[in-house]
């Protein structure tokens, strides 16, 4: 049997090491390739007789379709598995993606046991192989819940803690709340102009959809946004996302009506009452996309809120 030799495309490094990781841990003795864009995609394939292709849509230089065009017209190629991971989950992507020959599509955000169920599904299909199932164990921040880290940490105050915090909690601008004396707490202070008062600085900025790869989704509320993360509140309902859980934010562009689906992954979470069953949640998302035209899409929409 010839050796599984996977190549994972993705321009956002954090993807790519969830990826990796699970697919490490689902075939520990495959060959693992990587590449930032589609071009270098095609110059690893041509280089090795890959057997089986995760690839991203959205990319600088050559984009996922274009890669799974040239697969298809490559003659060593034609019948690889290629899947297709993208943000873009609308029906007119789906069918280009058909059309152009796709073995399967997965949408971000997602969580690792999903990944992991189509991915071997795949395998199996195309190259009869089945997953090391000893080593398929869940991945830490993946679309778990964390209530409990919450409730933990509220469950640690004593009461005199509790109802001095009460204020900030209340305040639900207040980034010093959310990371303590941490650098990114400090940038989201900071940007307030001199001497705006807590409740000023508290306004919204906006507000954006959020979709959380357990499944889930929320409106969030802008506190403060820069091309690096974006930090708000959003109220409770359900289970709540993991830490370090992926998530897709839809930043629409009021000018030009562009869509830009930013790819990113909690960094941070606060409850803003202090008990375990607080409804209003402040959170830290931070991007992983450098896609040039997202990226123009964010700075447009960043200009336009503050």
């Amino acid at each position: 049997m010839a050796k599984l030799k996977i190549l994972v495309v993705d321009d956002a490094a954090f993807i790519r090491d969830l990826v990796k990781k699970a697919v490490k841990e689902t075939y520990p003795g495959c060959d693992l390739f990587e590449a930032t864009d589609g071009r270098k995609a095609i110059s690893t394939m041509n280089s090795q007789e890959i057997s089986l292709v995760l690839c991203d849509w959205e990319m600088p230089e050559a984009s996922g379709l274009d890669v799974l065009q040239w697969m298809r017209a490559d003659e060593r190629y034609k019948e690889t598995p290629f899947m297709m991971i993208t943000s873009r989950g609308e029906r007119d992507h789906v069918v280009k993606a058909v059309q152009a020959g796709v073995s399967d599509y997965i949408g971000k955000p997602f969580t690792r046991d999903n990944f992991v169920a189509k991915l071997s599904k795949l395998v199996f299909k195309h190259l009869k192989i089945r997953p090391n199932t000893q080593e398929r164990q869940h991945a830490t921040g993946l679309g778990g819940d964390s209530a409990n880290v919450l409730a933990a940490a509220s469950a640690r105050a004593n009461p005199q803690e509790a109802k001095a915090a009460k204020p900030a909690a209340q305040d639900m601008g207040g980034a010093s709340v959310l990371m303590g004396s941490s650098q990114s707490a400090k940038v989201v202070s900071e940007s307030a102009p001199a001497g705006t008062n807590k409740k000023a600085a508290a306004r919204a900025k906006g507000i954006v959809s959020v979709r959380f790869g357990s499944g889930s989704t929320a409106k969030l509320v802008i506190k403060d946004i820069n091309l690096q993360e974006m930090l708000g509140v959003f109220r409770r309902d359900g289970a709540l996302p993991g830490l370090l859980e992926q998530v897709v934010l839809d930043i629409v562009d009021s000018t030009g009506g562009e869509v830009a689906r930013i790819n990113g992954y909690v960094r941070m979470m606060q409850a803003q009452e202090p008990h375990p069953d607080a409804e209003t949640i402040q959170m830290l998302i931070r991007y992983v996309d450098d896609d040039p035209e997202k990226l123009a899409t964010l700075s447009r929409y960043i200009a336009s809120v503050r």
